[in-house]
C-alpha cells in the first residue's frame, strides 16, 4: 500500500511528488510519455511562480530572464523597461525533467513511460492498474492536464465549452530578441461590451536562448483563425528580428474555468486538470504550483490521520478562486475598454505611472497580491479612461 500516487509528471504533478516524497510519504509519480517530452506550453515562468520552488532554477533550465515587456495593438507598440526581471522563460522539456529529478531525489518512485487502464476508488485507498499491475494507494494526485482521462473517470469530463486552445511555435531567430516578453491584442476591439466571458483571441512572443515561443491563445474561434493568428504573431517576429528557422507547431487545449469538485475522500485535482488557469492571460504555472503545495499537505494529513482532503478544497478556494474568479470579471471589461478608448494614449499614460509600473512589477515577482493592482486601477480607472478616449 503506496501513501500516495501522482499521475501526470508536468509541474503540478513532479512538484506535487517532491513534496509528498519530503514529507515522508511513500510516493510514486506516474507518467505516460517517455521523458524528457516537449509540451505546448508559452514556457513563461513569472517569478511569482519561480519563488514557490524555494530553490533556485538552475541556469542550464532557463532560457532568457526576462526584463522587457511589450503590450502590441494592431500597429500600435510600447515597452516598457524593468528595473528588475520580472519572469524567466523555460523549455517544458528541459523545466519538467528538473522538476521530476528533484521529485526522484526526494525519494519519489517515477514510472516512465506508463500507461494507467483503470482506477477504482474505495472507502479505504484507491486501486489503479498501471501497465497491467495492480497498485494500492491511499491517496491519488491527478495531474494529466485538462484532458485527463483519470479526471474524467471519477470526476466526469471538464466542460468543453469552458476551455479555449493555445497555439504555439518554438523557433530559432536571425536576431536576437534579448530579455524581452510580448502581449499582442489580436482580437479586439469588441463591437459592444461582452456581458458573458469571452476570451478573443491573445498572441505572445517570449525569447528563448537562440530564437522565441511565439503563439496565440483563443476561446470559441475557428481553426482558420488560431492558423491566421499565428501567421501574424509570424509575419509581426521576422518583421522585428528576422527571419525564423526551425519553426515547430503545437496545440492543446486550455482550461478556462475551474471545476467545482477537486476532490473526492481520496482522490485530488490540481493543476490543468482542476481547472486553475487564469482565464485572463491564460497563465497556469503559478496556480500549477501553488495548487502542488496545497494538494501536498492535505494528503499527509489524510495519510497521518490528521485531517481529510477536505481541506484542499477550501485551501484552494481561499488561494486561489479569489483570483481567478477576478480575472474572469476583468478580462472582458479590458478587452472592451480596448475597443473604447484610444490604445496607444491609455498605454503611454499607463506607462507614464511610475506606481502602475511598479506594483504590477512587484505582482509578477511574487511581492504583492492582485488586490493591490486592483485598488490602484479602482483609483485611476476615470482619470485613465476619460483622457484616453477617442
Amino acid at each position: 500500500m503506496l501513501d500516495v500516487v501522482i499521475t501526470g509528471a508536468g509541474p503540478a504533478g513532479a512538484r506535487s511528488a517532491s513534496l509528498c516524497a519530503r514529507a515522508g510519504l511513500r510516493t510514486l509519480l506516474v507518467e505516460r510519455d517517455t521523458l524528457p517530452r516537449d509540451k505546448c506550453c508559452a514556457g513563461g515562468l513569472l517569478e511569482r511562480a519561480a519563488a514557490l520552488l524555494n530553490d533556485p532554477i538552475p541556469e542550464y533550465v532557463i532560457e532568457k530572464e526576462i526584463n522587457t515587456v511589450s503590450i502590441v495593438h494592431s500597429s500600435f507598440r510600447e515597452e516598457f523597461v524593468l528595473p528588475n526581471r520580472a519572469a524567466v522563460t523555460v523549455r517544458r522539456s528541459a523545466f519538467d525533467a528538473y522538476l521530476v529529478d528533484m521529485a526522484v531525489k526526494a525519494g519519489a518512485e517515477l514510472w516512465t513511460p506508463s500507461r494507467i487502464s483503470r482506477v477504482r476508488e474505495g472507502t479505504d485507498g484507491v486501486e489503479l492498474v498501471i501497465d497491467g499491475r495492480v497498485v494500492k494507494t491511499k491517496a491519488l494526485i491527478i495531474a494529466e492536464g485538462a484532458t485527463s482521462r483519470t479526471a474524467s473517470s471519477l470526476f466526469g469530463p471538464y466542460p468543453g465549452r469552458d476551455q479555449g486552445i493555445g497555439m504555439a511555435m518554438t523557433c530559432r531567430l536571425e536576431h536576437d530578441p534579448g530579455g524581452h516578453m510580448e502581449f499582442h491584442f489580436l482580437g479586439t476591439p469588441l463591437s459592444r461590451f461582452p456581458y458573458t466571458f469571452r476570451f478573443p483571441l491573445n498572441g505572445w512572443m517570449f525569447s528563448t536562448r537562440d530564437g522565441a515561443n511565439i503563439g496565440v491563445a483563443g476561446k470559441d474561434m475557428s481553426a482558420a483563425s488560431y492558423r491566421a493568428g499565428i501567421e501574424h504573431m509570424r509575419k509581426d517576429v521576422e518583421e522585428h528580428y528576422g527571419q525564423l528557422f526551425d519553426a515547430h507547431v503545437s496545440a492543446h487545449p486550455i482550461p478556462m474555468r475551474m471545476r467545482h469538485r477537486l476532490h473526492t475522500r481520496r482522490c485530488l485535482l490540481v493543476g490543468d486538470a482542476a481547472g486553475l488557469t487564469s482565464p485572463m492571460s491564460g497563465e497556469g504555472m503559478t496556480n500549477a504550483l501553488k495548487s502542488a503545495s496545497l494538494a501536498s499537505r492535505a494528503v499527509e494529513a489524510l495519510v497521518n490521520g490528521t485531517g481529510s482532503l477536505r481541506s484542499y478544497q477550501s485551501n484552494v478556494h481561499a488561494d486561489i478562486l479569489p483570483i481567478l474568479r477576478a480575472s474572469r470579471f476583468i478580462s472582458p471589461t479590458a478587452q472592451w475598454l480596448i475597443g473604447v478608448v484610444d490604445t496607444p494614449t491609455l498605454m503611454r499614460k499607463m506607462h507614464g505611472d511610475p506606481e502602475l509600473v511598479s506594483t504590477s512589477l512587484r505582482i509578477s515577482r511574487g511581492e504583492e497580491e492582485w488586490e493591490s493592482l486592483l485598488r490602484l486601477v479602482a483609483r485611476r480607472f476615470p482619470y485613465l479612461f476619460f483622457s484616453s478616449l477617442t
